[in-house]
């Protein structure tokens, strides 16, 4: 389970660095945060693990969704930035 969880945070992170625009980045959201999205699929399967061990699991997936907004707020200000100084540079 921490295996598949780091693989989706790797995974996540690259999508988000590999945005250039919002609309991109609003589908790696999707992808990953979304109602079907790989990380929702993860906490749906929480039924099949083992209750003294959910708990710990619960823990693992708030990191990870954590780690993946963090990420993605970052670079959604970044994109806004450079979006902002493109129109500045317009207007003069």
């Amino acid at each position: 389970m921490r295996e598949r969880l780091q693989e989706i945070r790797e995974e996540a992170i690259k999508q988000i660095q590999n945005s250039d625009a919002l609309d991109k980045l609003n589908d790696a959201r999707v992808a990953f945060l979304g109602k079907k999205g790989k990380l929702t699929a993860v906490l749906k399967g929480m039924k099949d693990v083992a209750a003294e061990e959910r708990p710990m699991v619960g823990q693992m997936v708030n990191e990870a969704r954590a780690g993946i907004e963090e990420k993605m707020e970052e670079k959604r200000t970044a994109i806004q930035k450079k979006l902002r100084e493109e129109k500045m540079k317009k207007e003069v």
